[in-house]
């Protein structure tokens, strides 16, 4: 009988370290870098160069917990608020996040051939977008467990600012590149860590 709940803190503290050490790593090499205007790059210039190692083990840390929380989550949830879609979405993003990190992009003194730019753009797109469509269902069905219904409240409209946010950053083009991607990124994380929190809340009762 406590099985389950052991494994769902222990995703959890993973999961949230993974966030942090990624926003930790995100956050530290707008700093170590000063050579990018953090305004306009994107984060994916800094897998590149000095420091870049770090970003990509945060890359690979996060696209770990995001896995993890996709099957921990659908474990832990009543029949009536999961869906197979969800896990498949959130596993396959992740999946795609760690190959953004593998084959990092063009970057000032570190040219990349076509095969490395077409690859590190596919996998980037399709991360964010498996991810966030994940989010966003994961989030509607959540009202169908009572344990989650009042996370949901928050974890709804919070993944929809996620994928508008970055519909926006895709199609407004006069944005800024970088301060719009970490934007939404930063929406992404949040709802990766209140998922988390919520799957380590719901041990204790």
């Amino acid at each position: 009988m406590t099985i389950q709940p052991s494994r769902d803190a222990t995703a959890s503290l993973l999961v949230l370290a993974s966030v942090f050490h990624f926003l930790l790593a995100a956050v530290a090499v707008q700093f170590l870098r000063p050579g990018y205007d953090p305004w306009q790059a994107p984060l994916s210039l800094y897998l590149s160069g000095e420091w870049g190692a770090w970003l990509r083990c945060a890359y690979y840390g996060l696209a770990l917990g995001v896995a993890v929380l996709a099957v921990q989550v659908h474990r832990s949830l009543l029949p009536a608020a999961r869906h197979v879609l969800v896990p498949v979405l959130l596993v396959i993003g992740a999946a795609a996040l760690a190959v953004t990190a593998m084959w990092p992009g063009p970057a000032p003194g570190y040219p990349v051939d076509e095969l490395g730019v077409l690859v590190h753009r596919i996998s980037a797109m399709s991360a964010f977008l498996l991810v966030g469509s994940g989010m966003l269902l994961q989030s509607a069905t959540l009202r169908h467990d009572p344990r989650w219904r009042a996370t949901g409240r928050i974890l709804l409209p919070l993944a929809m600012l996620a994928f508008a946010g970055l519909w926006a950053h895709a199609l407004w083009r006069e944005l800024p590149r970088g301060a719009s991607q970490k934007a939404v990124i930063a929406l992404y994380l949040a709802w990766l860590g209140l998922c988390a929190w919520q799957l380590r809340a719901g041990t204790r009762r």
